[in-house]
């Protein structure tokens, strides 16, 4: 993949802000980027209006200065911030990072809990700002396969499968509660039962609490470059091309354009396949109810457990 171009942007409107989906809408939200250099194939932020580009990422300079001035003004406190909707807070870029740490040390240092959920590789300076507080960070680490093949396809740019193993052994070894993150699952490629054992047990050696679980779905605007992509990763797509064949349209929350999901029976069936995996590795399940309004109403805890868990 050709380098990143990076360049600088200052916010001038809000930064911190609530989203519609359930699953975050208890939480402030905060993106400290406008693209992503980790170039996942799936990526929905590809088909927003403010997409810079493919390989380019506009990092928010002033983004701690807005958010210490937005928490001066707030009339109810915000007690969690998450990283990031539509970008990983801990990208491959230097700049990128910087913007990152200098949020969360300001969010942490006034006692407000951060959640993030990263395909990045964690760099050591974050493990030790988040050490004298665990209590107030929540880990998610995206990974659906050991496969460096697979997961450079799919994910060309983000942190291997084994760094995001050990991004789970970290966080957990600095008492973080951290769970791993199973999305999108791709069938016939990263939902066998062999590649999902080998996954599960992994995981759970390293530490993880729990796993969130979501299939891949398409947009209109994306589908023919996805499944193009996928294509290097497997033999075929025809079995993929022809399951979508039979998907269903589905209203996600909060979003005003619908999205193709995989048969409401398939993922049940499987949901529950990978669910019994998971038990057999002692480890529980959380299903992602924004992206299966069809099957549950569930919160997959990508920011966290909610507040009232907490007291």
């Amino acid at each position: 993949m050709p380098p990143t171009a990076v360049s600088f942007e200052e916010r001038r409107s809000r930064v911190l802000s609530n989203s519609a989906l359930p699953c975050l809408r208890d939480v402030a939200t905060v993106n400290v980027t406008r693209g992503c250099a980790h170039g996942c194939l799936y990526c929905y932020t590809r088909g927003y209006s403010n997409y810079p580009g493919e390989g380019r990422v506009v990092v928010y300079s002033n983004l701690a200065e807005k958010i210490d001035s937005e928490l001066a003004g707030k009339r109810k406190p915000v007690w969690r911030v998450y990283f990031s909707p539509s970008c990983d807070p801990f990208q491959p870029l230097e700049a990128s990072l910087d913007v990152t740490y200098e949020v969360m040390h300001l969010l942490l240092a006034r006692g407000i809990s951060v959640a993030f959920l990263t395909k990045g590789e964690i760099p050591e300076r974050f493990l030790k700002l988040f050490a004298p507080r665990p209590d107030l960070v929540h880990a998610q680490i995206g990974i659906t396969t050991l496969s460096a093949r697979v997961s450079t396809t799919v994910e060309p740019n983000a942190a291997t499968p084994e760094s995001r193993v050990r991004n789970i052994e970290r966080l957990v070894q600095s008492r973080v509660r951290t769970m791993a993150r199973l999305d999108p699952l791709i069938p016939f490629l990263t939902d066998t039962d062999e590649g999902l054992s080998a996954l599960l047990d992994r995981v759970a050696r390293a530490g993880a609490i729990a796993i969130a679980l979501n299939y891949l779905f398409l947009r209109a605007a994306l589908r023919g470059k996805l499944l193009s992509g996928i294509r290097e990763g497997m033999d075929s797509t025809a079995e993929l091309r022809d399951l979508f064949s039979r998907g269903v349209n589905l209203a996600i929350f909060g979003e005003r354009h619908r999205i193709l999901a995989l048969p409401t029976d398939y993922r049940r069936t499987n949901y529950g396949r990978i669910t019994r995996l998971a038990e057999s590795h002692g480890l529980r399940t959380h299903l992602c109810g924004c992206k299966n309004p069809d099957l549950t109403s569930e919160r997959c805890r990508i920011a966290g457990p909610p507040q009232r868990e907490l007291f």
